[in-house]
């Protein structure tokens, strides 16, 4: 039996967390259990890396250029600023993931429209060849897929940590594994070997476009509302086609097929994180169909909306509230 199927077995009450559904518990602690087997070549251990700091806070004060000898992970909650990291500037704004590298020098300056940003912050070392030359070769800004599986897990981490209980790093450990994973598999592309750039934000800043990036950040605040392809390239005053191939060129999409993968992204953050119905979701994050939102949802997910919901939102262990009955998600 794997140390995180023994962590996780005696942490949570895996019944009450899926309504005592006993097949269904057997089937996730099943999948736990196998998740990081031990001593099994290129898995993330826990000896594979160490967490060394974690924390939640909203940064009110300039980071002056600097590095350091371990990895970062700094992911926006909210707000919105810019960062530098190795000589490039990238914006701060929701939702987004840096991962600093070992000495990268980098920094945090204010400017006075910023809106003081909200983060997550992560300070590891990698002990593992295999799992450093994976990371290795991710860029600054990640695309992480799912953010709320991705929030959850962090949020998990900084709970065990305010918890400071016999084998909190442990299960420290496991979270950060499971966080781990998830940013390697949505980088796949770039982890294997693959020259071509997963399509996304990471994508969009590193190709240093001043237009295309106009364009984008049009869509990430209009996403709701229609947009049809001459309003986009009317904001840049270039052709239809000339839009359409920068961006194929630059994030390997067309602006449709992105602008539906923002609504795409925002939908499951909704599914997870509301109790809005499923036709409701879809007109808020712009479909203008529930039934073209649904066909558009299992295709790319291979599941439903509503199998999303159920399956991931279960996958959320617990939440943590005071004693006062609160919810409280933020120890800084």
């Amino acid at each position: 039996m794997s140390i995180i199927f023994y962590i996780l077995h005696k942490t949570f009450d895996l019944s009450a967390i899926f309504s005592g559904n006993r097949s269904k518990v057997q089937k996730m602690m099943l999948y736990y259990s196998r998740l990081i087997p031990m001593g099994q070549k290129g898995c993330c251990r826990l000896h594979d890396f160490s967490v060394l700091w974690s924390g939640k806070y909203h940064q009110y004060w300039e980071v002056l250029p600097h590095s350091h000898g371990y990895y970062q992970i700094i992911a926006v909650l909210k707000g919105s600023g810019e960062i530098l990291i190795d000589g490039c500037r990238y914006t701060l704004a929701d939702h987004r993931v840096f991962l600093i590298h070992p000495n990268a020098e980098h920094a945090i300056p204010h400017g006075k429209d910023d809106i003081q940003p909200q983060l997550l912050d992560i300070k590891f070392t990698v002990n593992d060849d295999p799992l450093a030359n994976d990371l290795s070769r991710l860029p600054a800004v990640l695309d992480v897929g799912n953010f709320s599986l991705f929030q959850n897990y962090f949020e998990q981490i900084l709970r065990e940590s305010a918890k400071g209980e016999p084998y909190s790093y442990q299960c420290i450990c496991c979270y950060f594994g499971l966080l781990l994973a998830q940013l390697l598999r949505a980088q796949s592309g770039m982890v294997s070997g693959s020259q071509e750039a997963p399509p996304g934000e990471a994508a969009m800043e590193s190709s240093g476009d001043p237009g295309l990036n106009k364009v984008v950040g049009f869509i990430q605040q209009n996403y709701a509302t229609p947009i049809v392809l001459d309003d986009l390239a009317r904001i840049v005053n270039v052709s239809k086609s000339t839009l359409i191939q920068t961006f194929k060129t630059a994030l390997h999409t067309t602006p449709l097929q992105y602008i539906n993968r923002i609504r795409l992204e925002k939908a499951k953050d909704l599914l997870l994180n509301t109790d809005s119905s499923i036709s409701e979701i879809s007109e808020m994050v712009g479909f203008q169909s529930i039934h073209y939102f649904s066909r558009y949802f299992k295709n790319r997910e291979q599941i439903s909306p509503a199998e999303y919901r159920q399956r991931y939102s279960s996958s959320h262990f617990y939440t943590y509230r005071q004693p006062n009955g609160k919810e409280d998600l933020n120890f800084l």
